[in-house]
C-alpha cells in the first residue's frame, strides 16, 4: 500500500509492487494497477480508474451509491 485514506462511506487504497519500492527499478513496476475503494457499509470492493484523480472517483462513486 503506498497511499491510503478514508471518506464517510470507506476506504481507498493505491498500491505498488514490494519489490519497486526496495528497488526503484521501473521494470519492477505493476501495470494497471488502478486505485480502489471499499464501501464502509457493504464491504464491497470497488476498483477505480488512473485518469481522473481518486477524489473525482469517489465523488462518481458517491453519486452512483446515493442515485439508487
Amino acid at each position: 500500500i503506498t497511499y491510503e485514506g478514508e471518506f464517510a462511506e470507506g476506504w481507498f487504497f493505491c498500491y505498488q509492487s514490494a519489490e519497486y519500492l526496495r528497488t526503484g527499478d521501473s521494470s519492477d513496476q505493476l501495470a494497471g494497477n488502478s486505485p480502489f475503494l471499499i464501501d464502509r457499509n457493504t464491504g464491497e470492493l470497488f476498483e477505480l480508474g488512473t485518469v481522473k484523480p481518486i477524489a473525482e472517483y469517489i465523488d462518481d462513486y458517491l453519486q452512483e451509491r446515493y442515485a439508487s
